[in-house]
């Protein structure tokens, strides 16, 4: 190899190791900004807990109630219910947030802590990395290769066509699964698609938005299409990922709102899956227009 090669090639592993470490710490921060989000779910613990305990006290239907907090003496705590319900229904609702947000949490945290260890990781290849070294510089190549640091080759076009339909996947039980491409492909998806479909997206990471042509998928359908929306985004490589499921109609763009974003209203259920390429891969739709990421 020449020495202008040499040193190009060298030029490729520093500055796709300057990208990587950018990427995690982006991820590192991204993550963080989620954990602090999260509020002090004890308190719909202490909620449920206390409307247990006092459900046969408390007559009639209401939109709140005070009741004493054993955490503060001589301090009561405002809950605030559904009239709807029955006081145990409420009770029974809170303790339902409080194990869907403490999973979510957890979830989050290990996320956080791979995401911190690889960090580290980076960091000291990049510390331990000889340029001089040709030998080093091939390995550490292939390390990044191996990664999804580093592309294999180079597009000569500065754009890539716009893909012709979103990914499509047809789950075991034969459910059309559609998969947004980019951010103007899940909008469309999104906004053309029938309001009675279920809708996925993951929670508190950048990802595909996902559609299930079905208004009453088994648990089956739900658990692979979670998948499907784990492994589509920024989540891919970690163990656990938290999927928000919702109904198309519960969905609503926001005016001036940029590609891709939606908010949503009511409440949204949670599946946590583990990205899994090979269940990707059986369930996917060949198209010679798809491409394998």
């Amino acid at each position: 190899m020449s020495t202008q090669a040499e040193l190009a090639e060298v030029t490729v592993v520093s500055q796709a190791i300057e990208r990587q470490l950018f990427r995690t710490r982006k991820q590192i921060d991204a993550l963080t900004r989620a954990v602090n989000r999260v509020d002090d779910f004890s308190d719909l613990q202490v909620k449920g807990t206390l409307l247990k305990t006092y459900a046969s006290q408390i007559n009639g239907r209401h939109n709140y109630v005070e009741l004493p907090d054993y955490r503060h003496p001589d301090q009561t705590l405002t809950i605030q219910l559904d009239a709807s319900k029955s006081i145990m229904a409420n009770a029974e609702a809170y303790f339902h947030h409080y194990r869907k947000n403490k999973r979510g949490l957890q979830t989050v945290e290990a996320n956080l802590d791979q995401a911190q260890q690889q960090l580290a990781q980076q960091l000291k290849r990049q510390t331990d990395f000889q340029p001089l070294d040709p030998k080093q510089v091939a390995a550490v190549k292939q390390q990044l290769i191996a990664e999804g640091a580093l592309k294999t080759h180079v597009l000569h076009s500065s754009k890539q066509p716009e893909p012709a339909h979103p990914r499509r996947f047809y789950t075991t039980d034969h459910v059309l699964v559609e998969v947004g491409k980019n951010s103007d492909q899940n909008d469309h998806l999104t906004l053309t698609a029938r309001k009675d479909y279920y809708w996925m997206h993951v929670s508190e990471l950048a990802g595909s938005h996902v559609v299930i042509h079905s208004n009453h998928p088994s648990e089956q359908t739900l658990q692979e299409a979670a998948v499907l929306t784990a492994y589509y985004s920024k989540g891919r490589k970690y163990p656990r990922v938290p999927v928000d499921v919702l109904k198309v109609s519960q969905l609503h763009k926001p005016k001036g709102a940029k590609s891709g974003l939606v908010t949503f209203t009511g409440k949204a259920a949670t599946i946590t899956v583990r990205p899994d390429a090979t269940l990707v891969q059986q369930l996917r739709v060949e198209d010679p227009s798809d491409d394998a990421n």
